[in-house]
Parts: C-alpha cells; structure tokens; sequence
C-alpha cells in the first residue's frame, strides 16, 4: 500500500486497537522465563520478544529514536545472538548512540539472576568515513537466558529515517514502530508483508503519531538460490518527500526519477566528482596510446582501475573520501573507485553514465518511486563502438565484456539529466560455462584413476577464478572434490586464472574408490559436474529462485575398463526435459573396445522461477540427479 501523508495524518486504512502497553526493561513473565519453543516457529533456536522503537522530534526538528529488543535463547547454538553491533551514520556527526544499557536474565535454579552489562564493556569502531558501529556482548549468555538492550540515536534530522523492520532470521513474537511526524513534513511508506500476515496501521488523532504493529512473525530462513533476504522481510519502507527546517525552510527530497537523476548530477560528491580534473594519468595515457577503438580504450581504462585500486568493501552510491586523496591512495569505497572510471572514460571522449544498481543481495527496488535507498552502489554504463557495457571495477575478476554477476536480473537506474531511465539487467548470451573432459582407469579392485580437464568460459570462469583467488583450498575442498562424495584430487594445475581472453583450465588428477560387492563395481560416471546433490530439499519454498545465469554444462568421460570384466548393467540413453524445455538432462553411455563412454549435458535457459513452481522444480532436479547417479554395474572377471 502506498500514500502520502502530512502533519495532518491523512490516510487510508481500517482503524484497528491502540498499541498494547509494553513490559518494564528488565522484569520478565514467568511463560517468558520458562519458554523451551517458539509455538509457530518450533525449530528455532532463539525467538525476539519484543522489538520496539518510537520516533519523536524535538524542537530542532532533530530525528530521536527509542529502541529496545528483547530475545530469548532457546538453544546453545544461538548463543552467539549476544554479539552487538549497533551501526550508525557517522559522517559529518550526523547521527550519534546514547543511554546503551543492556541485561542479560538467567534463571539460576530457582533464583533469577540479572547481569547488567559494564559501560567499560562498550566499544565504538569506525568502519569508514560515513558509518562508526556501538559493540558489545551481553555477559552471562547460554541456553534459557534472555537478553534485553535499549539505546536511543539521535540524528540531525529526518532525512535518516529508514525501514523499519517486523521480520528477522529467527521468529519474532512482537515488532511495533511508532513515528512521529514533524509538522510540515509529507512522506511516502509503502508495507512490504505476507497476506496472511496481520498488520496494525493506526494514526494517533492530534499527536502527529502513526503506529505500525505486527505479532508471532515466523523467521525468515536461507534458502538455496534465494533473491536478496529484505525482498522477502515483512517491513515498513519510509521515504521523506518534503519537510521543514529548523529555520522554517522548506527542504525536499526526490519525487520523481527525473529529480532523482537531476540532484544526483548536482551533487558534490555523485556529479561533481565526475566533472573534477584528475592528474597524474601519464600511466593511462601511455597504456591508450596503442588502442584505435573506444572498445578498446574502455577495456585498457577499466583494467587500469580495477587492477590498480583497491576496494575497502564498502558500498556507496558517493565519493566522501575526495578524488585527490583516493585517487592518491588507490582505496576507496564502491562509489569513489567506480566515480573515478566514469571521470576517466568522460575524459577520453567515451560515452560513459553512473549507473544506480541494486546488488541481487541486496534486494528490488521499487520501480514507481525513486527510493533511493534501494540502491546500494553505483557502477558505469558505457556505450562503445556500437556496444553497451555495465562496469564495477570493484569487481576484480569480472572482464569489461561480462556484466557483473551480482548485477544479473536487477533493475538499475541510469543517471543523466536527459537520458534518465530505469534498465533491466540480465544475461542475453553469456553463461555459467563448463566443459569436463576425463580419462581415466579402472582396476580390477574397484579403484578408479584418471585426469579431468574442466573448461570454464563466462560466468563459470569468474566464480571459479573469485573463489581460487579467495581461497584455493577451500575452493578444491568445496568445488572440485563436491563435499560427500569419494573424490580425492592428487594433483592440480590452474590455466588462465589472470587472462580475460581465455576460459579457465583446471586440470586435475584424481582417484576416486568405487564401491565394490560381490565381484560387482557399481561404477560411478557423474565427475565434476556439481549435480551430484539436489539442492532443494525442503518441503516448501517462501522465496522465488534466482539462479543469476544460464547454465551449460557438458562431460565427456572415458573409462577404461579391466581386461577380464564384463558389463553387467548399463542405463539407457535419457533425456528429460522441464515443461516448456528451459530445463534440460540428457546421459548417453555406450562401451566400445572396453571403454566405456559417457557423455552427460545440462541446459538451463531460465534463470527466474518463481516460489509458486517450487514443487515442481525439487521434484525434476531429483530426475535430474538420480538419472545421473545411476550406476554402471560391471562385473569383475578374476
């Protein structure tokens, strides 16, 4: 639901009861000390109380939150929930923490023990030039206890004001935001919920007040190929229209998407920056000497920066750092380094925009309304020799000619005063590419030995290239080896991991023991492909399936077999094949000579699903990966 409303509350909904009075800090009901489940929720290890904020002013027009959340530990493995961090805006002392206390409850036999936490237990850390974090760890934490902490924060005015949110991990038994709305002021709020999920929407006559409530909210779980976990949040989203200053000017905020893309380009720190002179660019202009395209100029620039920069891990849509001193130190946040490209391809005469983007992690934004807190980033859209090309040179193992993974079916906002325009981001040609080619042996004992030569082209190669870089262990322990099977690599060598032109070469050695009964091998052919497992297992789905990119992948496998033995069972040749074909498995095997040749290939074309189907799609990747895990049986001829 969408409106607007003022310092006269106008708005549109069925009145329901006034907000429930709320439990005094640090005294606790007995159901509350005695809880062992959540009722609605019984798997959950931890369950919040109570989270409870109220908004107010003051006189100064000042943004004044209240906050307080209440949580009970169930079991042991949610111990960890007494780690605070309490993030806050701190550029320019925009937004400040005070009167942080917080208790922990346990019950001690049959005495309640209360332990307050130690003002010297309090720690605050900046972690860059726009956000500081409050820390701290409850004392005394373990299964049964409950942990309670209030604080408020004080911003300078209502231009921070932020979703609230109902839903978290794990299940909530009641959530409840009261806003106060300065006078003059005129929002827009739009309510993110389940249907079946009931909501108290109640304005307070005279007070300026609007109330929101929402009870006994299950948590919201990780679910594999899942879009971004606030899609999915039961919330309330808040954006400031227009209010009045302390000085009784009236101040407005982006309304439509023209203003939006207009005030960005007028801002020092978004707009500005791309208008600055850069110097010292001897380096990059040697480099474009030798390139005749703008193609090529484009890749040469991008290359320069994400190899020569180094990203802080902070996203931002804005350089708060200054050009001279990132540029000078080659760190920045999201937005300086991916600013300072823009600047650079403007520079040499290249079409280039900032391009607001959402992050598929980081959620949808709402393509009526320029919220501009939706996005997360900005990166560069470039029009080149007929080509358009999406950059993040934050992104340093993903080449100029691949639209970023993270970006894939999003919604972006380009950022011109004249070629304004919201744009859809998806995949029209490249995909998750492998290619798997094995030869290998089998003894007469079940031991199977070869040489696997996985091909990774597109997407494939920057995941894969991502993680090895990351960490190559972890990437041939979770990867290569796919964790459960029998897989044990012997021997490995990377091809390509730094060259864009070229796909990936992974070549590898490696045994693998079969499982032996009887005289039989029940030979495995499924090697490498990654569909060894069905990764959707629960009985139901509440989140659309996002899989990023299509997928191609094709093995060739070669085995041969021990002189004396003999096929006792081979499968037959099988395709399936997923309704409107978007979905496709196919295996053929064959023995010729003693060889035995199995060829399997996955296409998968579709790359959005929506919740609704997710019955259908765990039931056919269960075909998909029985039909592959079917054995060869092979009789052992001693």
């Amino acid at each position: 639901m969408k409106l607007y409303f003022a310092a006269c509350c106008l708005f549109i909904c069925q009145l329901i009861a006034a907000q429930s009075p709320l439990p005094q800090f640090g005294i606790y009901t007995l159901e509350e000390i005695y809880m062992k489940e959540c009722a609605f929720d019984k798997n959950a290890g931890a369950v919040i109380l109570l989270d409870h904020a109220i908004a107010d002013t003051d006189e100064e027009y000042r943004l004044i939150t209240h906050h307080r959340i209440r949580i009970k530990i169930l079991h042991q493995r949610e111990s960890d929930r007494g780690n605070i961090r309490i993030r806050f805006y701190s550029k320019d002392k925009f937004e400040y923490i005070a009167n942080l206390k917080a208790v922990t409850f346990n019950l001690e036999g049959d005495n309640p023990v209360l332990s307050y936490l130690d003002n010297k237990s309090i720690f605050t850390e900046k972690e860059d030039n726009l956000y500081s974090s409050i820390k701290f760890a409850f004392p005394n934490v373990k299964a049964g206890s409950i942990i309670e902490y209030e604080y408020d924060s004080y911003m300078k005015h209502y231009g921070g004001l932020s979703a609230w949110l109902f839903q978290d991990e794990i299940p909530t038994l009641k959530s409840s935001y009261l806003l106060t709305i300065i006078p003059g002021a005129e929002f827009q709020y739009i309510v993110q919920k389940k249907p079946n999920y009931p909501i108290v929407i109640k304005p307070i006559p005279t007070t300026g007040k609007f109330y929101f409530e929402m009870n006994n909210i299950p948590g919201l779980k990780f679910e594999p190929y899942m879009d971004a976990v606030r899609d999915y949040l039961q919330k309330v989203e808040f954006q400031l229209a227009q209010y009045t200053t302390a000085f009784g000017d009236q101040a407005k905020v982006n309304q439509t998407w023209k203003a939006l893309a207009i005030n960005l380009v007028n801002d020092r720190d978004f707009g500005g920056v791309i208008k600055k002179d850069i110097s010292k660019t001897d380096d990059i202009n040697i480099i474009l000497l030798k390139e005749t395209t703008d193609s090529g100029k484009l890749i040469s620039v991008y290359n320069y920066i994400r190899k020569n920069f180094t990203w802080n891990g902070y996203h931002s849509k804005y350089a708060t750092e200054g050009l001279k001193n990132v540029w000078e130190k080659k760190v920045g946040n999201a937005g300086e380094i991916n600013l300072i490209l823009i600047n650079l391809l403007q520079k040499f005469n290249i079409a280039a925009y900032p391009l607001l983007v959402a992050e598929r992690d980081f959620g949808k934004i709402d393509t009526t309304y320029p919220f501009i807190d939706r996005f997360n980033k900005v990166a560069a859209y470039v029009k080149a020799d007929g080509r358009v090309f999406i950059l993040d040179a934050t992104q340093k193992f993903s080449p100029a000619n691949l639209i970023p993974f993270s970006l894939l079916n999003t919604t972006a906002f380009l950022v011109d005063k004249k070629e304004f325009k919201l744009l859809r981001i998806e995949s029209d040609k490249d995909v998750y590419d492998n290619t798997i080619i094995i030869n290998a042996k089998i003894d007469s004992n079940g031991l199977l030995k070869g040489a696997a030569k996985i091909t990774s082209a597109s997407y494939a190669k920057q995941i894969r290239t991502e993680k090895i870089r990351a960490d190559e262990n972890k990437f041939i322990a979770e990867v290569l080896k796919d964790p459960g099977s029998e897989i044990v690599i012997d021997n490995y060598k990377f091809d390509n991991l730094d060259d864009d032109s070229n796909p990936l070469v992974q070549n590898v050695e490696f045994h693998h023991e079969q499982n032996l009964s009887g005289g039989f091998v029940f030979l495995t052919y499924n090697l490498f492909t990654g569909l060894t497992k069905n990764p959707f297992t629960a009985d139901e789905r509440f989140t659309n399936i996002n899989f990023g990119y299509p997928y191609n992948i094709n093995l060739q496998l070669n085995i041969q077999l021990p002189e004396k033995s003999k096929i006792d069972k081979l499968p037959p040749d099988k395709t399936l094949s997923f309704g409107d074909k978007s979905l496709i498995a196919s295996r053929s095997l064959k023995v010729e000579k003693n060889m035995l040749i199995a060829n399997v290939q996955f296409i998968q074309t579709n790359t959005l699903v929506p919740y609704t189907q997710y019955n259908n799609l765990k039931a056919f990747y269960k075909q998909i990966v029985d039909l592959l895990n079917e054995t060869v049986i092979l009789k052992i001829n001693n």
